[in-house]
């Protein structure tokens, strides 16, 4: 094969695709990109057999052919060039990738492209497109809380429903368990529902941030997911098993609302938090409500003791202790001047919710921790 290409072009395209690449499999070929050329293109190809990252870059194609280059080394050249055009070619009989710019030539080891899995194609048919932006936001409001416990895989996914003109999605790690749900211009026959790993949506929504689309094409099948965005092809594999029952998991009434500043308690967290960080096991931060406050505190006999007070809507005194980090991402999550929490016992699950909203669209329940001080 021989191509010529942009530099900078392929510099772009190659950095994308090289985040489907694996670091860890005992397999060579699963650490290339696979390159091939035909047409008026190059199609780029890599994967670690749980996600894959297909796209192209514009290219003039003298021969066509492929062959698969180490995808750290081929990174590494592409981006210390200088501007220009690059010619790239298979030298078949040493078994090496030429990379030609100017007066530079640089020789690459190549492995054999027929060692390299096929990869999954998309088909309209049964596909549906959805605004980009819409899933994008609802992955980011969501992805604070799945694991990252790979022993308990079901919960290092997504649960992501499409139901009439409706978007879902969920995760939790068993210490929350947050719920985002979107209004689509798209509505859909039925009910579909996937557990899709996290990482895999959030590589959605980078490869969708750096386009100028703005719906993504969605294909779901019984084992993997498949979406485009513009010239770029994401899959993965379907995580197998049962997501946890979280509807149950939800209080049907709480005995306590009480409403405060968004900002301000941000800003009270992030600073109290200073108290608390990286400390093993973790310093829980305390609300201690009264009538018309809340204290934000945290002790830590390592470091020592924030206290803050601000307003709240509350009406008596009630204590209950949080993972400051956890309290943290969740109250970040809501876009809305006020946040609504909702309590019971100070050991019971507290749920935290946009203020002012009926039927909010994001749910973040949380379990409480004990205070050491207070046990």
């Amino acid at each position: 094969m021989r191509a010529v290409c942009n530099i900078g072009v392929l510099g772009g395209r190659l950095a994308l695709v090289s985040r489907g690449v694996s670091t860890r499999s005992p397999q060579q070929v699963l650490s290339g990109v696979l390159v091939e050329a035909r047409g008026d293109h190059l199609e780029l190809s890599a994967t670690d057999m749980e996600l894959s990252i297909r796209t192209r870059s514009p290219s003039e194609v003298e021969e066509p052919g492929r062959m698969v280059i180490p995808a750290r080394i081929f990174n590494d050249v592409v981006r210390s060039l200088p501007d220009g055009m690059l010619v790239l070619e298979h030298d078949v009989g040493e078994g090496v990738a030429v990379l030609r710019s100017r007066e530079n030539e640089y020789r690459i080891r190549a492995y054999a492209a027929e060692e390299f899995p096929a990869l999954p194609e998309f088909s309209a048919e049964g596909s549906f497109k959805v605004s980009g932006e819409a899933l994008v936001e609802t992955v980011e409001k969501v992805s604070r809380s799945y694991s990252r416990d790979e022993t308990r895989p079901v919960l290092t996914g997504i649960l992501i429903s499409f139901e009439d003109s409706r978007l879902r999605m969920v995760t939790t790690d068993s210490y929350r368990l947050s719920i985002k749900e979107t209004e689509l211009a798209t509505t859909f026959e039925g009910k579909r529902e996937a557990i899709i790993p996290a990482r895999a949506m959030q590589e959605v929504g980078r490869i969708f941030s750096g386009s100028d689309e703005e719906q993504i094409e969605v294909q779901l099948s019984e084992s993997q997911a498949l979406f485009r965005i513009g010239d770029v092809l994401l899959g993965t594999r379907l995580i197998a098993g049962n997501f946890p029952e979280y509807s149950r998991l939800i209080p049907a009434a709480f005995e306590r609302e009480i409403s405060v500043d968004r900002d301000e308690i941000v800003g009270s967290l992030r600073r109290v938090n200073l108290f608390a960080q990286r400390q093993t096991p973790p310093v829980p931060v305390i609300l201690a409500f009264s009538e018309g406050s809340v204290e934000v505190m945290v002790r830590s006999g390592e470091v020592g003791e924030a206290h803050e007070r601000i307003p709240a809507s509350s009406e008596d005194e009630f204590t209950i202790s949080f993972n400051p980090g956890y309290l943290l991402d969740g109250i970040s999550a809501i876009d809305t001047e006020k946040v609504l929490f909702k309590f019971n016992e100070p050991l019971k699950p507290g749920l935290i919710v946009p203020n002012g909203e009926e039927e909010p669209d994001f749910r973040y329940l949380i379990m409480p921790m004990r205070d050491p001080a207070r046990a």
